[in-house]
C-alpha cells in the first residue's frame, strides 16, 4: 500500500503547532466575553442605528453578495457612491475600495512599486505593509520605528536601480503601541530627499483631523502625501479599506493591484452601511473625541510604566507572554472581555494587554477598569 500522501505534512502542522504552545503563544478562537475593550468597533457604529438602517436597505434592494469582482460582474453603483464620497471625505481626487484593509495595502504596494525602486518602512508597520513590499520586490529598509534621523540617513544614500525610485511608508497610528507618528519630520524627510510618502491611518480614520478623516488631515499634510490607506474594519465599524490620492494613482491601481481585480467585490449593502457610517462621524464631533478622552483618563488612573500610548489605544505593559494571558483570564473572570497580545504580533519580551475604548464606556467603567487592572498586574 502506497505511503499517506499527506503524512509528512499533517506531522509537520503537528509538530509546529507544538511548537507554539511550548513557547506560550497558544491561540484560541472566542467571542464577546463581557465589556467590550478589544474589538476596533470604537465609535460603536457597527451598531449605530443610521448605518444599520442603510445596510438593511441596501441588502433587501442589492441581495447578499456581489456575485463577482468589480471588474466581473460584482460592480454596483453603491461603490461609485461610496468611493466618490470617501474621496472628497478625504481631500482627495479619487479613491479606491477594497474588501479589506489589508488587501488595500497589498494591492497598492503591488501595483505601483517593483523591484528597482527601494522603500522605507517603519519597524513597527502592520504585518499587511511587511507582505506587501515583500510581494512587490522592491528594495526594502526597515528603519528603527519613529527615528526620523534614522530615515534621513537611509534617505541620503538610497540607490534605486534605473527608473526606480524611493517611497517611505509608514502608519499614523500604530495599533499595538497607540503611539503617533511624527507626520510633519517624516513629510519634510521625503520632500528633502524625493520620496513618495504613503501613509496607513487605518487607526486613526473617524477619530483625528477636522471632521474624521484621520491624521494627516489633523496635520495639514493631505498634498504631501502620494496615498492614504484607510481601514473599514475599525472606527467606520464595517468591513474593508480604501486607497485615497491623485486619481492617476487610483487608476493605476484599477488596473493592476491583484488584491482588487481577483477577489470578489465585498457586498452591497456593507458599502451602503460605510455611506452612512461617514455621515455619522463627519457630523458628530463628540463621538470622535470620546475614546480618545476615556484613554486618557485610564492612563492617568494607572502606573506610568505600565501604560502606554497617546490615542485611543493603551497598551497595558507586561512583558512574559504567560503573565499576561494570566491577566487577560482574570481580567475576563471580572467581566472585562480583555485580551493578552504575544510574540509575533509584538516583540519578544513585550508581551501586554490592548485596551481599545469606546465612546459607549462610561467614566465609572473606566475607573473601574483602572482598579481591576492595578489588583491583577504582576508586580
Amino acid at each position: 500500500m502506497p505511503p499517506d500522501p499527506s503524512a509528512a505534512l499533517r506531522a509537520r502542522a503537528a509538530a509546529r503547532s507544538a511548537a507554539w504552545r511550548a513557547r506560550g503563544l497558544e491561540r484560541h478562537l472566542s467571542g464577546p466575553q463581557g465589556v467590550d475593550l478589544t474589538s476596533n468597533d470604537c465609535l460603536g457604529l457597527s451598531k449605530h442605528p443610521a448605518v444599520a438602517a442603510a445596510a438593511a436597505a441596501a441588502l433587501q434592494r442589492e441581495g447578499l453578495g456581489s456575485g463577482g469582482s468589480r471588474l466581473l460582474g460584482g460592480h454596483r453603483p453603491v461603490f461609485d457612491a461610496l468611493e466618490a464620497r470617501f474621496a472628497a471625505w478625504q481631500g482627495a481626487e479619487a479613491a479606491l475600495y477594497f474588501g479589506s484593509g489589508s488587501a488595500a495595502n497589498l494591492g497598492a504596494l503591488g501595483a505601483l512599486f517593483g523591484p528597482e525602486d527601494v522603500i522605507f518602512s517603519d519597524a513597527l508597520n502592520h504585518a499587511s505593509l511587511i507582505d506587501g513590499l515583500r510581494l512587490c520586490g522592491a528594495q526594502k529598509v526597515i528603519f528603527p520605528h519613529g527615528d526620523i534621523e534614522a530615515l534621513r540617513r537611509g534617505l541620503s544614500t538610497a540607490q534605486p536601480g534605473p527608473g526606480g525610485l524611493c517611497a517611505v511608508v509608514v502608519e499614523s497610528l500604530y495599533s499595538m503601541d497607540g503611539d503617533l507618528a511624527d507626520l510633519h519630520a517624516i513629510a519634510a524627510a521625503c520632500a528633502e530627499h524625493g520620496a513618495a510618502l504613503l501613509v496607513d491611518e487605518a487607526h486613526a480614520t473617524g477619530l483625528f483631523g477636522p471632521t474624521g478623516q484621520g491624521l494627516v488631515a489633523a496635520a495639514g499634510l493631505r498634498g504631501q502625501v502620494a496615498l492614504s490607506l484607510h481601514g473599514a474594519g475599525k472606527a467606520l465599524g464595517a468591513q474593508g479599506g480604501f486607497v485615497a490620492g491623485d486619481a492617476i494613482f487610483i487608476d493605476a491601481l484599477l488596473q493592476r493591484a491583484r488584491s482588487f481585480i481577483f477577489s470578489t467585490a465585498p457586498p452591497p449593502a456593507v458599502a451602503a452601511g460605510l455611506l452612512a457610517a461617514i455621515d455619522v462621524v463627519e457630523a458628530d464631533p463628540e463621538l470622535r473625541a470620546r475614546p480618545l478622552a476615556l484613554a486618557d483618563r485610564l492612563r492617568a488612573a494607572l502606573p506610568p510604566e505600565a501604560a502606554g500610548g497617546a490615542a485611543h489605544i493603551v497598551p497595558v505593559h507586561i512583558g512574559d507572554p504567560d503573565a499576561a494571558m494570566a491577566a487577560a483570564a482574570a481580567l475576563q473572570a471580572r467581566g472585562w472581555d480583555l485580551r493578552a497580545v504575544r510574540p509575533p504580533t509584538v516583540p519578544a519580551g513585550t508581551s501586554r494587554l490592548r485596551v481599545v475604548l469606546r465612546a459607549g464606556l462610561t467614566e465609572a467603567q473606566i475607573d473601574a477598569l483602572a482598579a481591576d487592572l492595578r489588583e491583577v498586574l504582576p508586580p
